[in-house]
């Protein structure tokens, strides 16, 4: 009897641990399919974007300019300092009426959606601030940061000294289609343009241009907004350091007209030494701009005034010629008519290359 008694107690055992295993295992997968809920909600969050009437997300944009502080004609950049904000909405982090508290949620990027844009012509900007969205209560999102660095500009330069550049801020949605996103017609870019740090440009913020960008391959048609800013070339500058030293060059080049024919050394010292002047004169502007393969206003200015240098070291060896060949009345004919046709067309390449 005792032995049929003691036999069952493994039995018992047994089965208790089997239904312990079941326990186990049933506690196990709940588990999972709970864990396996966040991870539904993430992926829907991070998936498709949030609408509220079935159209495209709109997004809001806002560009505050700190501060513009160079332009560099010779790498085509500009470097800018500027506080960046985007809102949208995102019905799916609205919280229930019962839980609302007016309170403000700090999620981290990568467990929200977001519109994934772009700076397009961006050459070296970084953040300054943490990486975050803030939601509100009704699933409102505001993402903002303050970036600094260069930007890319494509300059045109057959204006120069006198141009105007826009210095343009491109933004694009490199994930999403027109169809899916849109820049609202609220976005707006702000700053003081006169309170810019940068030196020998006035600057001035234009509106907005909302448009289309193709992408090669695919042929997408990806949400795209410009901002810009007009950036006038204060040519005050150059009229001191390039137009007043070259003139003076010129009219000492001019003087070899009211010397007498037969004085020949004199005449082509003033001539050879006009040329070389106005040879560096024109290399030391070239050097601040990059190599374009087309002429600016300034560098027509500068060829017109080289021709014109040479043209008076021409006059000056067929005047020397002439006087001594006897033939001085005729030298001093071309002497006195040389000035005024000089004067005449220094005025014409000044009219037609900078006006």
């Amino acid at each position: 009897m005792s032995h049929v008694e003691g036999s069952g107690i493994p039995g018992q055992c047994r089965a208790g641990r089997a239904r312990l295993l079941w326990l186990f295992l049933l506690i196990f997968l709940g588990m999972e399919a709970f864990a396996s809920d966040p991870a539904d909600s993430k992926s829907t969050m991070l998936g498709e974007p949030p609408s509220t009437n079935g159209g495209p997300t709109e997004v809001g944009l806002g560009v505050f300019v700190l501060d513009i502080d160079e332009i560099d004609d010779v790498k085509q950049t500009f470097s800018a300092d500027l506080f960046i904000v985007a809102l949208w909405q995102d019905p799916r982090l609205a919280l229930p009426e019962q839980d609302r508290e007016g309170k403000i949620r700090f999620m981290a990027i990568d467990d929200v959606w977001t519109p994934k844009i772009l700076l397009f012509n961006d050459r070296g900007m970084e953040p300054k601030l943490r990486d975050g969205i803030e939601v509100d209560d009704l699933g409102n999102m505001k993402y903002q940061n303050r970036i600094t660095g260069e930007l890319k500009v494509d300059l045109e330069f057959q204006q120069f000294p006198f141009d105007v550049q826009q210095l343009p801020l491109e933004f694009v949605s490199y994930e999403y289609t027109t169809d899916q996103l849109q820049f609202s017609s609220e976005s707006t870019i702000v700053g003081q343009a006169d309170r810019f740090s940068i030196e020998g440009w006035r600057l001035k913020l234009m509106e907005p241009e909302f448009g289309e960008f193709a992408t090669p391959v695919t042929d997408n048609k990806l949400p795209r907004l410009r901002f810009a800013i007009e950036a006038k070339r204060d040519s005050d500058y150059y009229v001191l350091t390039m137009l007043v030293p070259m003139s003076l060059i010129i009219f000492m080049a001019w003087t070899v007209f009211w010397l007498q024919p037969q004085i020949v050394p004199p005449r082509i010292a003033i001539s050879t030494a006009s040329i070389f002047s106005l040879i560096a004169l024109g290399v030391s502007i070239r050097l601040g701009l990059p190599k374009v393969s087309y002429l600016t206003r300034a560098d027509y200015f500068v060829l017109g005034c080289t021709l014109m240098v040479f043209v008076a070291l021409a006059v000056a060896v067929i005047g020397s010629r002439l006087a001594n060949a006897e033939r001085m009345e005729l030298a001093l004919k071309i002497n006195a008519v040389a000035r005024w046709v000089y004067m005449i067309l220094f005025f014409a390449v000044g009219l037609l290359a900078l006006s």
